[in-house]
């Protein structure tokens, strides 16, 4: 139940973070992050289907749609409504959100369909305790990309110029980086990341329109380990799957999805910055 709820965890954390880089670069939300990973791996079922393509060819088809579809939308949305204030972003992207569903739900209907996996089905026996090899799969590709994402903010150029910017984003443009280029490499990035957790939770949850409710998830994951915080947002996941996982075993089956948001509360009470998170004092 524990491997089962890191798994969980681990995509709940992809989600969290997907969220996070285009925060920590723009200072806005974007709700539409779910449904563009559904909208993403929907393209990479239809091509899958329709070619009978390989797996690994249908995630990198998974990760160009999700990269295209941010570009579009960042640069025929967003960057229209750069001078306005986050809530109105905020509001577009709920709204964005919206419009992607209804089309999925034309393209694809709103039923649930099959999505091959790359794991195995046999479970791994170990002593007394079975373990998914999905669940195992899913901990090992998100760590992967948890630990690429970390060396390309640390290492990388892009990296350096999107943490200048998310630290200040008027010195940053007078040193010579190009916030708006930042802005859609933020979008583009997240969308990535987004599309391998779909093509990753896919086999396990089904693939359907409602997959975008997904980024609610994310949200409370990356809110309980401190918003803005990378590291918290892989905290917050890990934490928020096993709780998931864990609460139907010594509580009412019926209060599974409540406990997660308790324990939120609780922690926001305690700690309100979140778990890894820090208070930040601006003059005003």
């Amino acid at each position: 139940m524990i491997v089962s709820g890191l798994a969980t965890g681990c995509i709940y954390s992809l989600m969290a973070l997907s969220l996070v880089i285009i925060y920590n670069a723009t200072r806005t939300l974007n709700f539409a992050q779910g449904e563009m990973l559904m909208v993403s791996t929907f393209v990479a079922w239809a091509v899958h289907r329709a070619f009978g393509l390989p797996l690994i060819v249908t995630l990198l088809v998974a990760v160009v749609a999700a990269a295209a579809l941010a570009l579009v939308l960042e640069r025929v949305v967003i960057r229209r409504a750069i001078g306005a204030t986050h809530w109105d972003v905020l509001i577009i992207t709920l709204g964005l959100s919206l419009m992607l569903r209804a089309g999925a739900g034309i393209a694809w209907t709103h039923d649930e369909f099959p999505f091959p996996s790359f794991f195995p089905s046999r479970p791994i026996v170990l002593g007394p305790v079975r373990l998914a090899p999905v669940s195992l799969g899913i901990i090992g590709a998100s760590l992967v990309l948890m630990l690429a994402l970390a060396a390309l903010f640390r290492w990388t150029r892009l990296g350096r110029a999107m943490r200048a910017v998310a630290q200040n984003q008027r010195a940053a443009r007078l040193m010579g980086i190009s916030v708006e280029r930042v802005y859609s490499s933020a979008w583009i990035l997240a969308a990535v990341v987004g599309a391998i957790a779909g093509v990753l939770v896919a086999p396990v949850i089904f693939l359907s329109s409602k997959m975008g409710l997904l980024v609610i998830n994310g949200f409370t994951a990356a809110v309980l380990g401190g918003f803005g915080s990378m590291p918290g947002a892989v905290v917050g996941g890990m934490l928020l799957g096993v709780l998931e996982n864990l609460a139907p075993l010594y509580l009412p089956s019926g209060i599974r999805y409540s406990v997660p948001f308790i324990a939120l509360v609780a922690i926001l009470l305690i700690r309100p910055a979140g778990l890894l998170g820090r208070v930040e004092q601006r003059k005003v």
